[in-house]
């Protein structure tokens, strides 16, 4: 009996930990959008995949978190003219999150732009 409710314990114990880990990292899940009259939108699922627009152009894919940092990897997307349209979003690399705040980075980190999770 002893042994058993150790045992439950410990298995407790470890579930709270992984789980308040999970917690500590940045979340990439979910809708994002930009500001402005063509309004880039981004939304990622827990299993990485994502789609998105930069207001005329769709992109669609499956990135992977490591180290807090998102890698969009290879994705598909649209190469429409679209006149007054920013097109930035199509040329993301990696993103990373600070609170509601997701700052996209080409290939070579530079920072293309930002978008704000929806509510």
């Amino acid at each position: 009996m002893r042994r058993a409710l150790l045992t439950a314990a410990t298995v407790s114990a470890a579930a709270v930990l992984a789980l308040s880990g999970c917690a500590a990292g940045p979340s990439f899940t979910g809708s994002w959008k930009g500001s402005g009259e063509h309004a880039p939108t981004l939304e990622i699922t827990e299993d990485g995949a994502f789609n998105g627009s930069d207001g005329c152009n769709t992109m669609v894919g499956a990135g992977t978190v490591d180290a807090g940092t998102f890698d969009f990897g290879r994705y598909a997307t649209t190469r429409k003219f679209c006149e007054g349209v920013d097109t930035w979003l199509s040329l993301a690399g990696t993103a990373t999150v600070d609170g509601n705040t997701l700052t996209v980075l080409d290939r070579d980190g530079g920072e293309l732009g930002t978008l704000t999770r929806a509510k």
